[in-house]
């Protein structure tokens, strides 16, 4: 914070110049570099106020990147478990696929062997 001077002497002699008495002169300058003091003492600088916005800056940034960090993460983790999910569901169409297969080729055998009868005279089952 930035320390600000009030020259009492020269307020003073100001005063006496232009006409206060002098004891009068002195307790109003004293008494005024005492208010400009308290008044002064929580004045905001230029500086403060740079220091302040430079470091909201700095906490921001270090936000931004850290958001970012879990984002990724998670993007990854969800990215593993719909790859796992994929393999899952993929494993399990096979294994119904394959079924299906054997299924149709014992419904096949099954008629195969119908029609051959039929044909060969010797009547359905």
């Amino acid at each position: 914070m930035a320390v600000a001077t009030f020259d009492t002497l020269k307020f003073a002699n100001t005063l006496k110049v232009a006409g206060v008495p002098e004891k009068q002169a002195e307790a109003q300058a004293v008494a005024f570099a005492e208010v400009i003091q308290v008044n002064l003492k929580d004045l905001v600088t230029k500086e403060d106020l740079t220091r302040e916005i430079d470091g909201l800056r700095k906490d921001l940034r270090q936000e931004i990147n850290e958001t970012r960090k879990d984002l990724k993460q998670e993007i990854k983790d969800s990215e593993r478990s719909l790859s796992s999910r994929i393999d899952t569901l993929e494993a399990r169409i096979r294994g119904e696929m394959l079924l299906l297969k054997w299924m149709f080729g014992a419904m096949m055998t099954i008629n195969l062997g119908v029609l051959i009868r039929l044909f060969v005279g010797r009547g359905p089952f």
